[in-house]
């Protein structure tokens, strides 16, 4: 799995020197200050289970975890009796060539990110009084791990009532109820079990399997796990999905999926103390195959559940304050099927068909706005107006690999890939009465101090004159988008409804610039088109020349089809552009300049608000207010 991800030769050659045989004395002090302990085993199927342990009671002194000895920790915890963890250590997991129930763990401090791993067996198992569990772990595998991902949250103990309300434990080819999947959409921590078969002869005597585990954190936003069903005949398969976060190259838990599928996974819900516990067979998906799946992710994990069991209050902590989610947490990822349901999919393209996207000229309409002119090696089918292109920057800028940065935590999982509004439009085929494929294509970008790629791009505008570009080359990855005014009569002709309002804010009017020149193309080829605009734009001063390009296709477009601007300008960071202000104040098309941020009263100078189809597109501030409105 290393060299498969490319991990350096001295880190893969340097990893067994990472592992401790012997438990580091800070690790014993370590896990014996814990509260909680998080840790996986195997059913009698040989399946995975992982739970959280509580290790601190208000009500009971001896719940603790103790070093009982070299290499061995004495555990009392409370827990629910139907924790799958908790019966597959009662069944048993051992069989007569592996007579001890194996074991592998985390203990984290979630106060500050701490976290260490071992693994071995479990050399004594009691469960007292139905919910007191008495475990005695025998280590020989240790190691620290940084704190990427961890959430930040103080626990206190909290006596509890587990109820187990969904129990499917030995099989599931049911959907899960929808409050299990809730509750997937709202952790931002999982606990993962991994094990590892090796097959052994020696002497000729009998194959023996030998076996060992591992286990590890999961963390991200909430939502970071993505859930998918898939039907077949009368039952119903259910999928978890995890995205592979940049982290320290070892690939353990990856590793070992490679060569066993099984897993478990701890789903806990701090809030509500609630868990879900599932076991399933897992898959590593690479490169293409993961990103037909989940669109800009490389590397993910699929797991198909062959078990499950939710239990309500199972978690015998709670929240003493506020979680802290990790900075160092990644954007959402949405599988593809969400995206498409979202109307945000793109169709992405394979390596065959890649797309080369050549920058061709760089126009600077603000000091931090500027259009991008890219052409195609080949032509793609025409985005419809409004839509989106992904373009990777990735054989252009590589940041490198770095564990952790804390002053630009993000940097560390950057895909170099970008989604940016197409600001141009193709043109228009009557006979076909469709848009023709395109061969370029523009992107109109703004200026992100902060950023990584807008930075970059920009910088060409700067360094290369309009006539003598450098001709950068980036891959498009995929188009896609259906925020657009386009409609498809019965007839088969691209239409546009008879009234709209178009909110933009800020950059947000690139797809309204899109648009508006189909509107342009369209017209010119059905006498009869007919729309009535209203554009409100809420912006900056420096901004003013955008709205330029909505005054330039007046002369072209039959009467019927009518555009007013109604802005709205906040103070500007830099100085105005006194000419482009002066040009639209002159331009009958301006219904009204306001040098001010837009408020909810603004709407009742728009006539017939209730029956224009509207649009927006802005900073999700200005998208809420006017909404709200």
């Amino acid at each position: 799995m290393q060299k498969k991800m490319q991990s350096p030769e001295r880190l893969i050659d340097a990893l067994p020197q990472f592992i401790d045989t012997h438990m580091p004395a800070q690790h014993a002090d370590f896990y014996s200050g814990l509260a909680y302990f998080s840790l996986g085993t195997l059913d009698s199927k040989g399946r995975p289970w992982a739970t959280v342990l509580v290790t601190e009671s208000n009500l009971d002194s001896s719940v603790g975890i103790g070093i009982a000895g070299d290499n061995a920790l004495s555990v009392k915890a409370v827990i629910s009796p139907d924790d799958p963890f908790c019966q597959a250590l009662i069944k048993g997991s051992h069989n007569e060539s592996n007579p001890k129930r194996l074991f592998a763990g985390v203990g984290i401090d979630f106060t500050n990110r701490r976290r260490n791993k071992l693994a071995g067996v479990i050399e004594q198992v009691e469960l007292e009084a139905k919910d007191h569990l008495n475990l005695r772990l025998h280590s020989n595998e240790h190691l620290g791990n940084c704190p990427k991902y961890i959430t930040v949250r103080e626990l206190v103990p909290k006596q509890r009532t587990p109820e187990t309300v969904f129990n499917q434990k030995d099989s599931l080819d049911i959907p899960l109820p929808q409050y299990c999947k809730d509750h997937i959409n709202k952790i931002s921590t999982a606990f993962l079990a991994t094990k590892h078969s090796v097959e052994r002869s020696a002497n000729n005597s009998p194959a023996q399997d030998w076996e060992d585990m591992g286990f590890n954190h999961r963390g991200g936003a909430p939502g970071f796990i993505r859930l998918f069903e898939e039907q077949r005949g009368n039952e119903v398969y259910t999928y978890l999905v995890l995205p592979d976060f940049s982290g320290n190259r070892f690939y353990q838990s990856l590793g070992n999926i490679q060569t066993d599928k099984p897993v478990g996974l701890a789903l806990p819900d701090f809030t509500t103390g609630d868990m879900l516990y599932v076991t399933g067979e897992a898959e590593n998906l690479f490169g293409i195959e993961a990103q037909q799946l989940m669109p800009r992710v490389s590397l993910l994990t699929k797991i198909k559940l062959t078990g499950a069991v939710f239990i309500k209050q199972a978690i015998h902590l709670e929240l003493a304050a506020a979680e802290q989610f990790s900075p160092y947490n990644p954007p959402l990822r949405y599988l593809k099927n969400e995206l498409e349901h979202l109307g945000h999919y793109s169709q992405l393209l394979n390596n065959a068909t890649d797309r080369q996207a050549t920058l061709r000229s760089v126009k600077t309409i603000t000091p931090s706005i500027a259009t991008f002119t890219f052409s195609l090696d080949k032509p793609i089918a025409a985005p419809i107006p409004g839509g989106f292109c992904v373009l990777s920057f990735a054989g252009l800028i590589n940041a490198g690999y770095s564990h952790m940065n804390e002053s630009n935590p993000q940097l560390v999982n950057e895909d170099y890939i970008r989604t940016w509004t197409i600001s141009s439009s193709p043109t228009f085929n009557a006979e076909q009465k469709q848009f023709n494929p395109v061969d370029t294509f523009d992107v109109t970008v703004k200026l992100k101090a902060d950023g990584l790629i807008s930075p970059y791009l920009h910088q060409q505008s700067q360094a290369n004159t309009l006539a003598h570009p450098n001709n950068m080359k980036v891959l498009l990855n995929g188009v896609g988008g259906d925020f657009s005014c386009f409609q498809q009569a019965k007839d088969g002709q691209l239409t546009i409804p008879p009234s709209m309002l178009w909110f933009a804010g800020g950059v947000g009017i690139t797809p309204f610039m899109s648009m508006w020149s189909g509107i342009a193309e369209l017209a010119k080829h059905t006498p009869k088109l007919a729309s009535d605009i209203v554009l409100v734009f809420a912006g900056r001063e420096e901004d003013a020349e955008l709205l330029n390009h909505f005054l330039t296709h007046n002369s072209a477009l039959p009467r019927s089809v009518s555009i007013t601007v109604m802005a709205y300008f906040s103070k500007s960071s830099n100085q105005p552009n006194a000419v482009a202000l002066d040009s639209i104040k002159q331009n009958q098309g301006i219904a009204k300049i306001n040098h001010r941020r837009l408020q909810a009263e603004d709407l009742g100078d728009i006539s017939q608000l209730r029956d224009r189809d509207s649009f927006i597109c802005g900073p999700e501030g200005l998208s809420r207010s006017v909404r709200q409105w």
